[in-house]
């Protein structure tokens, strides 16, 4: 997806520059036969939440994910097999570190977690 295409608009979908025939869980299952640590799985915009925990599923520990992560629901994606969250978009506002947010994902997941 390109991503400068995301958009809220449902009459706006996104603009796909490449569509893989494999699904999440058969390339987090390839990462994990290759001992790949560290890989991302980015949600970019809705309805992608069962393939990303599918992907969780097929490598726990092995990879990381972010996207719409929040205090609410970042213990769900570590119990899911998530080695780390990426939270950039909930502790940056407006290009700058929001450390109160910070604070609170810390407080969530422990700063090992981030």
């Amino acid at each position: 997806i390109v991503g400068s295409t995301l958009s809220d608009d449902p009459d706006r979908p996104p603009v796909e520059n490449f569509v893989a025939k494999r699904s999440p869980a058969e390339f987090a299952a390839l990462y994990a036969q290759a001992q790949l640590e560290g890989g991302h799985v980015i949600m970019l915009g809705p309805g992608n939440e069962a393939s990303a925990l599918a992907a969780l599923a097929a490598y726990p520990g092995g990879l990381q994910i972010g996207g719409g992560i929040n205090p609410q629901n970042a213990t769900r994606y570590l119990d899911a097999g998530a080695s780390h969250v990426i939270v950039t978009s909930y502790v940056f506002r407006d290009g700058r570190l929001d450390e109160e947010r910070l604070a609170e994902m810390v407080k969530a997941v422990g700063p090992r977690r981030l």
